[in-house]
């Protein structure tokens, strides 16, 4: 009975449903653009590939590195709000502290409220930083 209720009703229900198909279609092709860092990945090496041969100077690499990773974190956003996993960790920006009226790390508890136990924290902070020597 379905498949002849289908050939009978396509008239009606098979335009809806190739509409349907079509725009799922471009949903995910959208999606798939959206959430593909691999290209701009590319950017970056030919980028780094053009400083080292000295076809680009520092100034230039700084300049356009800085679009790329804003491109980069661009497609972080969408791919987590697709719902999509996303490696590396938390990605976090050094801010300007006079643009902030206060500025604490992610995990510092805000005035007033209580650090959640089981954590591991010193009452004082704690920080680390590392130094590859990759700047030198």
């Amino acid at each position: 009975m379905g498949l002849l209720k289908h050939l009978l009703f396509w008239p009606v229900t098979g335009p809806e449903f190739l509409v349907r198909y079509s725009l799922e279609k471009v949903e995910g092709m959208v999606r798939e653009e959206l959430t593909d860092d691999q290209s701009v990945k590319e950017e970056l090496l030919a980028l780094q590939m053009q400083l080292e041969l000295g076809e680009i100077d520092d100034d230039e690499y700084v300049e356009r590195e800085a679009a790329l990773m804003q491109r980069l974190r661009e497609v972080r956003e969408w791919r987590e709000h697709f719902g999509m996993g996303t490696g590396g960790g938390p990605v976090r920006v050094a801010r300007d502290p006079a643009a902030d009226e206060e500025v604490r790390p992610a995990d510092e508890p805000a005035p007033g409220e209580e650090r959640p136990r089981g954590g591991i924290a010193s009452s004082e902070g704690a920080s680390v930083e590392l130094n590859f020597g990759w700047d030198e």
